[in-house]
């Protein structure tokens, strides 16, 4: 670490830089060209250096900053930014820390304290005559301008061995000496022609003056093996140069792969540093099916797709597997998509990964590193091609070198790619995967993907053209190791918290009924048990007997307390919620119209996908298109499967989170809106059917029949003025058959509501025949049902007997004559 100017003089003796120590250094660190040029300007700078007792006086006098106590406030730590033009290097704009730059400013600012040090020495002038005084300073500025252009990079290490020498050494501290600072070890270099023609005269070699005399470019080579520049690289030129990349040590070029990439993607990065993780015993089977897997020799998969619901631990499992490769030194790499997190953009994915695996295997970091130097705009290509390039042929080199440096395969695992940017993007990457594993048996990568089931993926995975070379495979939520898992998983989560709070717990705690009941609501939903175990030992909140008490009470469906509005399962239905937003606007209103009447109680025949679009009135499109963003809470069946199978709600928690207002907000559907949602749906199918038909849906009719006339009369003021708008555009005339019982009452309600709604029906005489279509409908109630008939009807007359006959125009656009007659 510099300090501040010191101006205590050495009490050291000088030391001749010269020596045979100082030359073995130069030697082994040192470019032959910059040798034997430093040296002869060494020779015209031999009268700077003064040494010898006889001269330790003036040694003490002249050269206070010998020991390097340099101003730190200049030496920023600084990095050079490439450019076309020459650098100003007052503009701070275009460096950042680099140890080359470091050392230029050491050695120029040695050069010009020792300098202004010689000027000012109280009138003891060096022995030189003006001209040579003059001649030297040119040589020195000289060499000062060629370690600014063409110092080479030492090494973090070189540099930090170089300062602490110089510090422990002050009497060693001469110009020339720290001309070693800016010589790295001997390393390949690509230098362009321009920036050969750059070099000052004295360092061109002769054989590029002869060729350049004579009009023609010299020959280039991008590991030269002659002339002055061979085995040094990583030069810092200024001006119209092509400068080419530290080939050996990798770092410029690994650079360009993070630059590229997105580190906070991989498993162990410092974004991740609480990453969610199986405990020991949980999700077992599943990790150890993957681990025998890759371990097997004769696996005939290259590929293994897992896909499960939204927030049942995919990434869990992913960073368990992870975490164990790792140690067992077969991961290739990780990405780790996250929305939330903006670690989406697919173009990322591939640097991200070729880094990864540069750092785990020394030849592909060659081979990669050579193709990043050949091709500077290799990460501007496309994916595929970027794929090929980085990935698919630096391992086919690998595999099939004699002495393949690779024996075991690495795993590569992508997690939560339905996150990834775009559904377009998510089939591009796992396109590449699926055809390079269909396509080559043998290869030293194996692909591990987590994911939601979306719409587009199991689109792929359910294509007959799968590769036989990839597996898919659903994690199911509500198996019973799953269910074992998430009851192992609660009670020791429960555990951890009774050892926390040990002193402010009942010995008992926590109850046996209320772990039962959280387990059965969590139906093997590990999830759902990490969030609550989470909510119960909040330590910010210090309570987890009250926590707890409010996990029960919304675990036994009574929601969110309305009072508190504490939400034990806040980070599930953010999850929920982000899943709803990502259906367009335009499609929403449909998507909750399904939603509504798969949670509706009355749902019964109606449950089946077919029976469902069709009571919707949605064709086929319409109504996959609106679960195409639900298929991760939703198992939606494939249409093949319309006719026979229903939607399912993968977890309860999700049903849960829509019927609670408190938790579902703009998302809430309410017992009452899905009466009258189902009310006025079978309104609407019965006036575009009706039982003459010959391609109509029996079972809807069935629920169409009936369900309106009874609804009717349980819908609350609010949703009745809704549905009686509804009824008055109703086309009556074309009603077929409706259920007699429930259509009878329904007429009753009407003409008894409180003030009766006669614009809709009345009672009246027997129309002439033609004038009205009537309907004939037969109802038979008990006695006490009977005598309420008759006193509502004939209050004159209560002796009136079975049957009632009775006459009502009911309709308002169109009307109809109902002949109904009432038994007893």
């Amino acid at each position: 670490m510099f300090k501040g100017l010191s101006t205590d003089p050495p009490h050291t003796t000088h030391t001749p830089i010269f020596g045979e120590r100082r030359s073995a250094i130069r030697s082994k660190h040192r470019p032959a060209f910059f040798r034997s040029d430093v040296e002869d300007h060494a020779k015209a700078l031999k009268a700077y250096d003064v040494s010898g007792d006889d001269n330790k006086k003036r040694d003490e006098n002249l050269y206070p900053v010998a020991a390097l106590h340099l101003d730190t406030t200049k030496l920023k730590a600084r990095k050079f930014a490439r450019t076309s033009g020459l650098v100003n290097k007052g503009d701070n704009s275009l460096w950042i820390e680099t140890p080359a730059e470091i050392q230029q400013q050491i050695a120029g600012e040695v050069a010009g304290k020792k300098s202004r040090a010689v000027d000012v020495a109280n009138g003891e002038a060096l022995s030189l005559g003006s001209s040579d005084r003059k001649r030297s300073k040119q040589e020195e500025e000289s060499i000062r301008r060629g370690v600014d252009e063409y110092t080479l990079d030492a090494s973090e290490a070189d540099r930090r061995d170089n300062i602490e020498t110089i510090a422990t050494e002050p009497h060693k501290g001469n110009y020339l000496h720290y001309l070693d600072i800016g010589v790295s070890q001997t390393r390949r270099l690509d230098f362009s022609l321009n920036a050969r023609q750059t070099l000052p005269k004295g360092i061109q070699t002769p054989d590029m003056e002869e060729k350049n005399h004579a009009g023609k470019p010299p020959a280039l080579s991008l590991y030269p093996s002659l002339g002055h520049f061979a085995n040094a690289s990583g030069f810092v030129i200024n001006g119209q140069v092509n400068m080419g990349d530290t080939i050996q040590s990798n770092q410029p070029v690994l650079q360009r792969l993070i630059d590229k990439g997105n580190p906070r993607a991989i498993h162990d990065s410092d974004y991740r540093e609480y990453p969610p993780r199986c405990s020991e015993n949980t999700r077992a089977s599943l990790r150890n099916e993957v681990l025998q897997w890759r371990g097997n020799p004769n696996r005939e998969q290259r590929l293994m797709w897992y896909m499960g619901p939204a927030g049942i631990g995919k990434s869990a499992i992913a960073q368990s597997i992870a975490e164990e490769l790792e140690e067992t030194g077969h991961l290739g790499g990780t990405f780790f998509f996250s929305r939330p997190g903006q670690i989406n953009d697919p173009a990322t994915v591939i640097p991200t990964l070729a880094y990864q695996l540069a750092m785990r295997n020394n030849t592909y970091k060659q081979i990669v590193n050579q193709r990043l130097a050949d091709d500077l705009l290799i990460l501007n290509k496309n994916r595929s091609t970027q794929f090929k390039k980085l990935i698919i042929e630096p391992f086919q080199i690998i595999a099939t070198a004699p002495d393949a440096s690779l024996q075991d395969p690495l795993l590569i695992i992508l997690d939560g790619l339905d996150e990834c940017k775009g559904t377009e993007a998510q089939c591009e990457l796992v396109q590449l995967l699926l055809d390079h594993a269909g396509r080559i048996q043998q290869f030293p990568l194996l692909w591990l993907i987590y994911s939601r089931p979306e719409w587009h993926l199991r689109t792929i995975v359910s294509d007959v053209d799968f590769p036989a070379a990839c597996e898919k495979k659903e994690i199911s939520v509500n198996d019973a190791e799953a269910q074992a898992d998430a009851r192992r998983l609660l009670e020791g989560e429960l555990a951890k918290i009774r050892k926390q709070f040990a002193g402010f717990l009942p010995a008992d705690w926590p109850p046996r009924q209320d772990v039962d009941r959280l387990c059965k609501a969590a139906s093997g939903h590990l999830g759902y048990v990490s969030f609550m175990a989470r909510f119960i030992g909040d330590k910010e909140v210090g309570n987890p007997e009250k926590q707890l008490r409010i996990c029960t009470r919304v675990a036994s469906g009574f929601g969110v307390d309305g009072g508190t509005q504490v939400n034990p399962l806040e980070a599930l239905d953010r999850l929920y919620g982000r899943v709803l937003s990502d259906v367009p606007a335009t499609v929403l209103p449909i998507t909750m119209q399904i939603l509504s009447a798969s949670l509706n109680h009355w749902r019964g025949s109606v449950n089946l996908v077919q029976n469902q679009a069709d009571y919707l009135l949605l064709t086929q499109a319409s109504y996959y298109g609106a679960l195409k963003s639900l298929h991760s809470v939703l198992n939606v069946p494939h249409s093949s499967e319309a006719s026979s199978k229903a939607l399912q709600f993968y977890h309860a928690s999700f049903t849960d989170f829509l019927r609670d207002p408190a938790r579902s907000g703009k998302f809430h559907i309410s017992e009452a809106t899905e009466d009258l949602d189902i009310a006025v749906r079978c309104i609407r199918w019965l006036g575009k059917h009706n039982n003459t038909s010959p391609i109509v849906n029996a079972n809807v009719l069935g629920v169409a029949s009936s369900f309106p006339w009874y609804i009717a009369r349980h819908l609350t003021n609010e949703h009745l003025t809704t549905f009686m708008d509804e009824m008055e555009s109703f086309d009556f005339e074309n009603l077929q058959d409706p259920d007699p019982e429930y259509f009878a009452e329904f007429i009753h309600w009407l003409i008894t509501q409180t003030p009766p709604n006669k614009l809709l029906v009345r009672l009246a005489d027997k129309p002439s025949e033609g004038t009205f279509r009537t309907l004939s409908v037969e109802y038979r109630v008990g006695t006490s049902v009977f005598e309420d008939w008759v006193s509502d009807f004939f209050p004159d007359d209560k002796s009136k007997q079975s049957p009632l006959s009775l006459h009502f125009l009911i309709g308002v656009s169109t009307q109809l004559h109902v002949y109904l007659t009432v038994y007893k």
